[in-house]
């Protein structure tokens, strides 16, 4: 038996993952940057803070090591 050429699928690979992609608007990919970079800012700022600081002796204590 042989296939007809109308009865094959037209779309490619290429098409396939392009369409089964979601489309994530530019404004919110910034928002998301933008959101990253804020609470990585206030964690480093945290961080410089003496009060904030943590020493390596109480993760690990509370690690179980």
């Amino acid at each position: 038996m042989s296939v007809s050429p109308s009865s094959l699928q037209s779309s490619t690979p290429d098409q396939a993952t392009e369409a089964a992609k979601p489309k994530v608007h530019l404004a919110w990919r910034m928002a998301g940057w933008s959101l990253f970079v804020a609470v990585m800012a206030v964690g480093f700022l945290g961080y410089l803070t003496p009060g904030m600081r943590l020493n390596w002796e109480t993760i690990a204590a509370m690690c179980g090591f």
